[in-house]
């Protein structure tokens, strides 16, 4: 054996150990803009997945993070498979399809970007609004159809001086009320968790639901899916809107009844009926209201600006890294 001077001298010839610091994992399940994808790579390893549970589950195994926009739904057995998570990113303003309870159980903190959409949301409601009261999809047939002696015999309706309903008054449902002041349209409000005050700042009357159903010509929709919400517009409440009165819903699908809604086109107890998301997405088509002639429809894309994604995919990267740093995010759910 080499005497200790020996040893202290090839011990002093061995290079230095590097400590290399893992960075942690994150996964993107879906499309997002490529600066979010930039922004996550400074810090992050980072994985993207198709929209698919199983190749989902595989992915997360052993990921930090996970961002994600409207499916799948991260339920408790999924996350029961990813023992390391921390934090889910939810790309938008719903957070309906993410198991918060299991989430908190398992101290995955869950993180949003409200109001960051309102704008966007608000715009397309009005488009839908416009749509259904100038006619457009009934004089765009027309016109390609040959019809053009309906313009002598055929109608459509002013918004100005209206009364809009507002459901839900949250990012969305302000800024809608905001520009339909602008149209001149008198604003009712019903949302049991907003301060009257708030509502009455915006130059609206605080209603109840059946008040606001009774006397709108226009119902707009703003509110999250929640046991609450869910079916909250179903035959019953069709039967107390103001007959001939329009609704629109860029909310959630599950709030409202398609088959109600149908019925109510048909009997024209609502004169049109615009949405921009459904029950099911994406939605059969085959049932009768797509083909009904005052049905005005978009494929949930009421927030799918450039703008929008971008300022989304931003602020949900933002706040992910927040929390994998161990700091308190800002817009947090669980």
């Amino acid at each position: 054996m080499p005497p200790p001077s020996l040893l202290q001298q090839s011990h002093k010839r061995l290079p230095p150990q590097e400590v290399v610091a893992m960075k942690p994992v994150v996964v993107l399940c879906g499309t997002f803009p490529g600066l979010a994808e930039e922004r996550l790579a400074e810090e992050t390893e980072l994985r993207r997945v198709n929209i698919d549970k199983r190749e989902l589950s595989e992915a997360i195994s052993d990921a930090n993070g996970l961002i994600l926009r409207n499916m799948p739904y991260i339920d408790d057995e999924l996350l029961s498979r990813a023992p390391k998570l921390k934090v889910i990113g939810r790309f938008g303003v719903g957070v309906d399809n993410v198991d918060l309870e299991a989430a908190k159980r398992r101290g995955v903190r869950v993180v949003y970007t409200p109001g960051v959409n309102a704008d966007a949301v608000a715009e397309h409601t009005f488009a839908l609004l416009l749509a259904l009261a100038k006619r457009l999809r009934f004089w765009h047939d027309a016109l390609l159809g040959g019809e053009y002696r309906l313009r002598w015999t055929e109608q459509s309706f002013e918004v100005q001086g209206k009364v809009l309903g507002i459901i839900g008054f949250g990012y969305v449902g302000r800024a809608v009320a905001q520009r339909a002041k602008a149209f001149k349209m008198h604003l009712l409000v019903y949302d049991p968790f907003v301060p009257p005050e708030t509502i009455t700042s915006f130059e609206a009357e605080s209603v109840p639901l059946d008040e606001l159903l009774r006397r709108s010509d226009f119902v707009t929709l703003h509110v999250p899916l929640t046991e609450q919400t869910r079916g909250l517009i179903n035959r019953e409440r069709l039967a107390l809107v103001k007959r001939g009165s329009f609704l629109v819903n860029t909310s959630r699908g599950e709030v409202c009844d398609l088959d109600a809604l149908y019925e109510a086109l048909q009997s024209g107890q609502l004169a049109g009926v615009a949405l921009d998301v459904f029950p099911n997405e994406p939605p059969d088509i085959s049932h009768p209201i797509f083909s009904h002639p005052n049905f005005v429809g978009t494929p949930h894309v009421a927030s799918h600006t450039p703008e929008t994604l971008k300022r989304m995919a931003l602020v949900v990267v933002e706040q992910v890294l927040k929390v994998l740093r161990g700091e308190e995010p800002d817009f947090a759910v669980v």
